[in-house]
């Protein structure tokens, strides 16, 4: 009686051993590509909040400027001020509208905002988010000294040159966006 003992592995066997670490090196790739994504838009929130915070603080300090409502501007880009706040003595309307300008200028990436188009407004560092806009706007019309101003910062998370400023996350036209309300 001859009896032969299988040794060794076939090449079936091979070939299934190679598709499952395969599959399975797939699913890592994909984690870390999300993971990655995860993190860049963690940042880019992170970058917004601070940056929110901080034109919120500078509303505070100059508060006859947001009592008469010169920090009110509509969801756009804003233009160069008219005097550079940072080296001149300025007036509480010319500061708001450097403020405006700084923040916006913070925010951008130099592909959106050059600095040649911003003179009067020295950044040393941007948060380079594309797309940005900002909004800073009253709850009541009229607006008086004690109605909330709600400070908004939109910008295109995803990068696809979306422009709605309705801050719907599930709507792909629509820009990201971080709002945060003030008392003056």
């Amino acid at each position: 009686m001859n009896h032969s003992h299988q040794r060794g592995i076939t090449l079936i066997e091979v070939l299934i051993a190679m598709m499952v670490m395969g599959i399975g090196l797939i699913g890592v790739a994909a984690m870390q590509t999300t993971a990655l994504s995860n993190n860049q838009s963690s940042m880019e929130y992170a970058a917004v909040a601070a940056l929110t915070q901080g034109m919120v603080e500078r509303m505070r300090a100059n508060r006859d400027a947001v009592i008469a409502n010169q920090y009110l501007v509509a969801s756009g880009q804003p233009g160069n001020p008219a005097a550079n706040c940072a080296t001149t003595t300025c007036t509480s309307a010319q500061q708001a509208a450097w403020d405006i300008a700084s923040w916006y200028l913070a925010a951008s990436s130099t592909a959106y905002a050059p600095a040649a188009n911003y003179g009067n407004v020295g950044i040393s560092s941007r948060a380079n988010l594309g797309g940005v806009r900002v909004a800073i706007t009253c709850e009541a019309t009229p607006c008086n000294a004690e109605d909330v101003r709600v400070v908004t910062l939109y910008w295109d998370s995803r990068r696809r040159n979306a422009t709605g400023t309705g801050c719907d996350p599930m709507n792909e036209a629509d820009l990201a966006c971080f709002r945060l309300p003030f008392v003056p």
